[in-house]
């Protein structure tokens, strides 16, 4: 017997299913997760993520979203997903949304900082985007966005779009707890792929359309075995930036994820804004191939993927960022070539003095 008509996942959004094939499955229909929820929740083990991807990935290919409806783009402002900006960048009513801000600044030059993000858009071709710049920590550009759907026609749908964990959930949240409507929250979770089903939410006259977040190839972390490896990496905490300084070439290990070589013939600064647990060592180039073997460096269990090498010749008076998909950015200044290390997909963008 199905009982799926009757609940619903609190976690994936899926009809509850008592077929052990399904990826909703429950043993037991009184509890409001199914068993892979269960555990994404409270174990941080996800036996199904594969089928995960393949019924989010379908579910995403059957939206149906007319001329009309609004897209509120998510991007994590560490993570930006040139991709979906670039599938998205010809409908007529689209905001884009840069969240998670309070991850890297306190206090920052708003006016600046909307100007940057312009001109990143306008290199692809968008000319005069809309744009909110957010967080749901602090609630920065809630009320700002709260606003802007309340002056949409109620009879346009909107739809929350954006890569798994670019915080399309907590966002749809905070406008719910801002609005003061009774609908109920929905579950978040630091994990990839938390909503599977499309949930479509009353905020007040409008309706919201929060989606299953896009699976990106290029995340640096789909390298990474370890499910709790990904989870404590994906932390909501403040990044703490760790600043080096330096005269000579030198490098630097991430924990399995990536190395790198510096190359300077001045004084020069690197800024590595990256989560709080992944640890950083700076090293020599002449112990470099040692240190890689050090099991210090590789606490982390990786997959057998293939490597790609990078190099990027800099002008050593200007800045860059380098941004890692699914990572955060490294800061250069005083730099004269780079030489990046990492897994062959993982998306590696070098963009002229982004945010920092």
């Amino acid at each position: 017997m199905n009982l799926s008509k009757q609940r619903k996942c609190k976690g994936c959004g899926l009809p509850l299913s008592d077929n052990p094939n399904d990826l909703a499955y429950t043993p037991n229909f009184a509890l409001p997760y199914c068993q892979r929820c269960f555990r994404l929740k409270h174990y941080g083990v996800d036996f199904k993520n594969e089928l995960a991807n393949n019924i989010t990935q379908k579910t995403l290919k059957q939206l149906k979203i007319n001329e009309r409806d609004w897209i509120i783009l998510i991007n994590d402002v560490l993570n930006i997903d040139f991709k979906i900006i670039e599938q998205y960048q010809n409908h007529k009513n689209l905001l884009f949304v840069f969240n998670k801000i309070d991850l890297i600044i306190d206090n920052f030059n708003y006016s600046k900082f909307l100007l940057r993000i312009t001109n990143l858009l306008n290199t692809v071709g968008i000319k005069q985007p809309h744009i909110i710049i957010s967080s749901t920590i602090n609630h920065y550009g809630i009320r700002k966005l709260f606003e802007f759907i309340q002056h949409l026609d109620w009879s346009e749908k909107i739809y929350f779009i954006g890569k798994t964990n670019s915080g399309k959930s907590s966002i749809v949240n905070s406008l719910i707890k801002y609005s003061g409507s009774l609908t109920k929250q929905l579950t978040v979770s630091k994990y990839l792929n938390t909503t599977i089903d499309v949930k479509q939410i009353k905020l007040l006259e409008h309706s919201i359309i929060d989606t299953p977040g896009y699976h990106s190839e290029f995340n640096i972390l789909n390298n990474l075995v370890d499910l709790k490896d990904i989870g404590s990496i994906s932390n909501k905490q403040r990044i703490r930036p760790i600043v080096f300084q330096i005269k000579e070439p030198q490098a630097f290990i991430a924990n399995s994820l990536f190395w790198i070589k510096i190359i300077t013939s001045t004084k020069a600064s690197v800024t590595f804004y990256v989560p709080n647990k992944l640890k950083i060592q700076r090293t020599k180039i002449i112990n470099l191939e040692r240190n890689l073997k050090n099991p210090i460096n590789n606490s982390y269990k990786v997959k057998k993927n293939p490597c790609k090498s990078l190099t990027f010749q800099l002008i050593s008076n200007q800045k860059y960022n380098l941004m890692m998909e699914g990572l955060g950015l490294i800061s250069f200044k005083g730099v004269n070539s780079i030489e990046f290390n990492t897994f062959s997909t993982v998306g590696i963008n070098l963009l002229d003095d982004w945010i920092i």
